[in-house]
């Protein structure tokens, strides 16, 4: 009996493309390329610039999917009257905007962890967040008073836990860590939060403006940002706003201080 080798061809199929959230700030999005869903993007800072960041990727997030952002911040570094500036100069209202942006300030290395491990991912499953943003995620992790063989173990569970959240629910994850120098106190926490990632942006004061590397890409490059109001080419390139069902007439006043989407634990 002769045997017959047959070749079966599979049809190929595309693989939906992941999606990128990007700043808006256009020569940025140039250098980074964005922040993949799925993934864990690190912006390692030595300037303050990142926290205008996160808030420019926060309400862009809102912008684009009218969804839901989860914000633990660890360094008290979150900016709701930045955020409201810039939900407007987006066009949309405040109103719109903060409500969607659900924070969580820890203030102790047993608050952050217990967070991340214990509280993150319901939040995630009860508001549908598709971005989370874990800001300055490193700062309580080096506190002194905390043993350090102790803190490593919870930094890698919390670390680990990021992980699995966000390929579970397909986020755009942001850890952020302001201070290139605080990590040199305990290094092998940056080490494992280096590895535990799956990009990372650093960003630097330059004399002319930021210096923003990638390092997977070889990328170094200056970035010189605007002041938050003034306006660019890139806000007048539409005059639709992609968010039909905005009320665009809402006075957009000052958003006071103890407002409710500011609150520990959630």
């Amino acid at each position: 009996m002769a045997l017959v080798a047959e070749t079966i061809t599979l049809q190929e199929q595309a693989l939906p493309a992941r999606r990128v959230l990007q700043t808006s700030l256009g020569v940025l999005d140039s250098i980074i390329g964005g922040f993949e869903a799925g993934k864990v993007s690190l912006v390692d800072s030595g300037s303050d610039f990142v926290f205008h960041m996160t808030s420019v990727l926060c309400v862009r997030h809102v912008f684009d999917t009218g969804g839901s952002v989860v914000f633990v911040d660890g360094g008290n570094s979150v900016d709701p009257y930045g955020m409201a500036s810039l939900a407007k100069r987006f066009g949309m209202s405040r109103l719109y905007v903060l409500p969607r942006i659900h924070v969580a300030r820890a203030f102790t290395t047993y608050q952050m962890a217990t967070l991340i491990l214990d509280v993150v991912e319901k939040k995630i499953e009860e508001t549908g967040a598709g971005l989370l943003v874990l800001a300055c995620l490193p700062d309580l992790f080096l506190d002194e008073d905390v043993d350090y063989d102790e803190a490593h173990q919870l930094f890698m569970r919390s670390l680990r836990k990021i992980r699995e959240v966000t390929e579970k629910h397909e986020t755009v994850t942001l850890v952020t860590n302001a201070g290139l120098s605080k990590m040199n106190r305990r290094r092998k926490l940056r080490r494992v939060l280096y590895e535990s990632v799956d990009s990372v942006v650093r960003l630097q004061h330059h004399p002319r403006g930021i210096e923003v590397t990638v390092p997977d890409k070889g990328i170094r490059e200056l970035f010189r940002p605007v002041p938050p109001n003034q306006a660019t080419i890139d806000d007048f390139a539409d005059q639709q706003v992609r968010i039909a069902d905005v009320d665009l007439d809402v006075e957009l006043g000052e958003v006071k201080e103890n407002t409710g989407y500011q609150r520990v634990p959630w």
